[in-house]
């Protein structure tokens, strides 16, 4: 492990290598990612039903094999929200189910799931959900929704310029500029031009200066700086590394994972100065864990919600030192043939952003550059990936290191 790729020490947090390391007696064993579109005509327990199944026969199980699930339930019939609604609906008993929509999703529903499978409580999971049919697309921009948030809303709050005020720190801060804020954006979304899978498929190429064109959002962030909103849906399925080597996919473990959590989500505006490196102690965790620095990981997977997002997360990691984020970008470190290819679908920015199970997307992108399915993007000898999700605004960070078995 390079010296340069080492994650700084945060006050000697210990790793909880001793803790996870059963984690790695757990395997991805199947993924399914639906069709992501700006609106899907279905019904939502339609295509969460379509997620479960097909990740299901990807990993060439049945239903019948299932013990454990934190699977979105919509409804109609059950008890919609009730996780324990996949019992009947897979005609199963089941040993686990999860107490939290966010244990559908992404990092946390892995460690979760994994968890549960590595301490005995079953023995396969499927996490997932998705989104679809009628919406209120304003909720995603005022994140609240029925519920007021004292110290957010009363000032007009929504998600862009939580973001939006952290960047404009940093530019002020370290000189970061318009421009490099604009390569991220054409860069990752142009990933997306070339991905047949994207809601952004063939609505390229971008350049910087298309991105600085845009309409002004949030200063600095323009339209095509912030990622788009959009349906669909996703699931993984989780096993014993045992049984997923009897099954039909190369399996992929998860060799580290952590998660860092400063507060409730969108709760007050974040600044620079008190979150800007968010997700530190977490990737120190995680990168521990797995016993690999960053120069040793393949391909990587972060979460893109607005182009600054990934600059900061590319100093709190430890790509590079704070404030020179700026340069990373420009020097085409993130392109796909460069030397830390990033956001390869396209991300947020390009392939969707579809509510909780974007950061299952994530998950979902590492697995398949592991496998080497990953087609025309595919990353030459992938071993190892890195996926990560959240940032400042919602108070709280969590990735992790998969490896193929």
């Amino acid at each position: 492990m390079s010296e340069r790729s080492r994650t700084p020490d945060r006050g000697g947090a210990k790793t909880g290598r001793e803790v996870l390391l059963p984690l790695r007696n757990v395997a991805i064993a199947g993924i399914y990612a639906s069709r992501q579109a700006r609106r899907l005509d279905v019904e939502p327990t339609d295509l969460v039903l379509e997620c479960v199944a097909g990740a299901l026969a990807d990993a060439g199980l049945t239903p019948r094999d299932v013990d454990g699930a934190a699977i979105e339930w919509p409804g109609p019939g059950q008890a919609p929200g009730d996780f324990a609604s996949w019992a009947v609906q897979l005609g199963v008993r089941l040993g686990w189910v999860g107490d939290s929509v966010y244990q559908t999703a992404g990092i946390r529903g892995l460690i979760q799931a994994a968890s549960a499978v590595a301490t005995g409580q079953c023995e396969t999971v499927v996490i997932g959900g998705g989104m679809a049919g009628s919406t209120d697309r304003r909720r995603f921009a005022t994140v609240s929704g029925s519920q007021s948030l004292e110290f957010f809303d009363t000032w007009g709050g929504y998600v862009a310029p939580s973001f939006a005020m952290v960047a404009q720190r940093h530019m002020h801060d370290y000189g970061t500029t318009p421009e490099q804020l604009a390569q991220v954006a054409a860069t990752i979304r142009n990933h997306g031009h070339v991905n047949p899978e994207a809601v952004m498929y063939g609505r390229g190429p971008y350049s910087v200066a298309d991105v600085l064109a845009s309409p002004p959002i949030a200063s600095p962030l323009h339209l095509l700086d912030i990622c788009l909103v959009a349906q669909g849906g996703a699931a993984i399925v989780l096993t014993t590394l045992e049984r997923a080597r009897d099954l039909r996919r190369t399996p992929v473990t998860i060799l580290g994972a952590a998660q860092e959590i400063r507060g409730g989500l969108y709760v007050q505006a974040p600044t620079y100065r008190d979150d800007g490196d968010i997700g530190a102690l977490a990737a120190q965790r995680a990168l521990g864990m797995a016993g690999v620095g960053l120069d040793d990981i393949h391909v990587f997977n972060l979460y893109d919600p607005t182009s600054f997002e990934v600059i900061r997360q590319l100093e709190t990691l430890g790509f590079c030192k704070a404030g020179e984020g700026g340069p990373f970008v420009s020097s085409g470190a993130i392109a796909a043939d460069g030397r830390y290819p990033l956001n390869l679908d396209g991300g947020c920015l390009s392939y969707a952003w579809n509510g909780l199970q974007q950061m299952t997307l994530k998950v979902i992108e590492s697995v398949r550059q592991l496998r080497g399915e990953a087609g025309y993007r595919q990353t030459p000898g992938a071993r190892l990936a890195l996926s990560a999700v959240g940032g400042p605004g919602a108070q709280k960070y969590e990735i992790c290191v998969l490896g193929r078995t």
